[in-house]
């Protein structure tokens, strides 16, 4: 999956909306129609090295960031960062790339200086020659963008011998304990017992918002009880924050962003003068405040966690061993609770279907699942590259003994794709197959998963679920308890739920806890929202009762819209 930002479908949020990001850009589709008409400078372009020359050599060091168009802090906040990374490895060809191509575009727009997106970057880096390919991403914690770099590169590392990954700022214990010891030395001056020191992060849906959490446990347990950290999107709030400052006895207040770069989150939503802003927020209750606009990618300290990072990853590389071309780390494939599901419980015919693929150099591009009537299923995998010659159903390990009669071969289809015809021992089981490299010649093990929920309900001989039909229900309007579960499990759905019943088709109101929700798919129709003034409100068909119902809901919190998977379980002894 790219990463390209769509600028009409969403504001785009930055820094630590999704994982978190480098940058912290709010930039929506309006601002890119009127860039002449921006009341405020950045600073001067030219004087940040966009660092997309040629000439790379052998070894690169690709920087991958959110980005942001505030010129002069881009320049002192990610530019620091990779001119410190430069200093640090001189054997390697420092390159960026970004995440944001909403922000690409914007500064391509009015400035006149165009950055490398992601794939831009790698397809750089491949016509280079690079053999060797460290990436370090500048984002603050391992969240939804972080994982799609990973998964973005994984399309690409059979161009490569070796690519390794950084981590993000916030990974270990002792990442925190840096991190915590950066941001006090460098408040240290306004530490006067009367001054509460705010640091605003920006928050997401994903699991690891639960880094600002454990940032502010570590500041209160080491003693920094007048420090405090808050969210733009999540929790900590800022209500949280103000409540948690109104606790103690102070009379002024510092505000800073915790985010790589002071962008427009800093300037605008911190520091705006706009009522909503923080700094009118606290002004507000009756604090005196005073905004720090620098990003931490500002601080020396900070830089030297990532230099510490990419480090660590190009000692990884010697340390691996000399068949291992990339360190693309497995995936989870299926889901918790997963039940295998035999050909005995299918119709017979052919049937797209999604597979989960333990490795992201293994991205299956389409699938058709085809069951017989002598209940032998056997699947199509399309790879939108040549770059396996066999696959075979074993391990990698099992492949060597093999005297390759049992190697699968592909074939080409009118798309240009690689088409491997492999048998399907069950659905919803993990399923070992490894995969001969065609650069290489050294056969790497994959697991594959293909997905039950992703077929249609015509597909099974006999009912999942309860209908409205096998409940005798009757045409009128109800409440039925309602479940969401999956995403980060910070998300749920009110219930009761509100339950319509006409002509024999149960329609069901779903009102998610937040209001950044703008569609919902359900057997691949999507679903607009009916409200998303304080929730986003759906009505959806109850395609079933008492069973897990797959649905998606797309966000509009993350820096760019994500597709979180759910299901929601109806449970019909509720119906009232």
């Amino acid at each position: 999956m790219g990463l390209t930002v769509i600028a009409s479908a969403f504001t785009a949020c930055g820094e630590e909306n999704n994982s978190s990001q480098s940058g912290d850009d709010s930039l929506t589709s309006a601002t890119l129609e009127s860039d002449d008409d921006e009341d405020y400078t950045t600073g001067d372009a030219s004087l940040d090295n966009i660092r997309n020359q040629d000439e790379i050599g052998e070894n690169e060091l690709l920087v991958i960031s959110f980005g942001t168009s505030f010129n002069d802090n881009r320049r002192l906040t990610i530019g620091a960062i990779e001119d410190s990374l430069e200093k640090a490895f001189p054997d390697y060809s420092v390159r960026r790339g970004f995440t944001a191509n909403i922000v690409i575009d914007h500064i391509n727009r009015r400035d006149g200086f165009l950055i490398d997106d992601v794939e831009a970057a790698l397809k750089r880096a491949e016509s280079n020659g690079v053999k060797t390919l460290v990436v370090q991403p500048t984002h603050l914690m391992n969240g939804f963008e972080y994982n799609d770099i990973i998964k973005e590169v994984g399309n690409h590392a059979d161009s490569f011998d070796k690519v390794v990954f950084g981590e993000p700022l916030l990974t270990s214990d002792d990442d925190f304990k840096r991190v915590e010891q950066a941001i006090v030395d460098w408040t240290k001056e306004y530490d006067d017992g009367k001054t509460a020191i705010c640091f605003m992060g920006h928050g997401t849906e994903s699991e690891s918002n639960a880094v600002y959490q454990k940032m502010q446990a570590l500041l209160t347990a080491d003693g920094h009880t007048n420090y405090f950290v808050g969210t733009v999107e999540a929790s900590p709030s800022l209500e949280d924050v103000i409540a948690a400052v109104k606790a103690g006895d102070y009379e002024r207040v510092i505000l800073e962003p915790l985010m790589v770069v002071a962008g427009d989150h800093a300037n605008n939503d911190m520091a705006g003068d706009d009522e909503n802003s923080w700094k009118s927020a606290f002004k507000a209750e009756g604090y005196e405040v005073e905004c720090l606009l620098r990003g931490l990618g500002e601080n020396e300290a900070i830089r030297q966690i990532y230099i510490d990072h990419a480090q660590a990853a190009i000692d990884s590389i010697s340390e691996k061993s000399e068949s291992q071309h990339a360190t693309v780390p497995p995936e989870e494939v299926g889901y918790d609770g997963m039940q295998a599901i035999g050909a005995d419980s299918l119709n017979a015919g052919e049937y797209h279907i999604s597979v989960d693929s333990s490795s992201s150099m293994f991205k299956i591009a389409d699938c058709v699942l085809k069951v017989d009537e002598d209940k032998n299923m056997t699947a199509d995998i399309m790879i939108n590259s040549k770059s396996y010659d066999y696959l075979f159903m074993g391990t990698g390990e099992q492949a060597l003994a093999d005297d390759g009669g049992n190697f699968i071969s592909y074939t080409v289809n009118g798309a240009e794709q690689s088409v491997f015809t492999i048998p399907v021992e069950a659905l919803d089981k993990e399923i070992q197959c490894a995969a001969l490299s065609a650069k290489k010649q050294e056969w790497y093990d994959r697991t594959l998963v293909f997905r039950a929920d992703s077929l249609p309900d015509e597909a099974f001989s006999e009912s999942r679920y309860n209908t409205v039909e096998s409940l005798g229900i009757s045409d009128g309007d109800y409440t039925v308890k309602a479940t969401l579960e999956g995403g980060s499990g910070h998300t749920s759905v009110q219930s009761p739920a509100k339950l319509t019943v006409k002509d024999g088709t149960a329609t069901a109101e779903i009102i998610f806890s937040s209001n950044k929700y703008d569609y919902v798919v359900v057997n691949g129709e999507k679903y607009l929202p009916v409200s998303m003034e304080e929730n986003s409100i759906f009505e959806i068909p109850v395609t079933g009762f008492d069973y897990k119902m797959p649905i998606s809901a797309d966000t509009i919190a993350m820096s760019q819209p994500y597709e979180i998977e759910y299901t929601l379980y109806f449970d019909s002894e509720t119906i009232r």
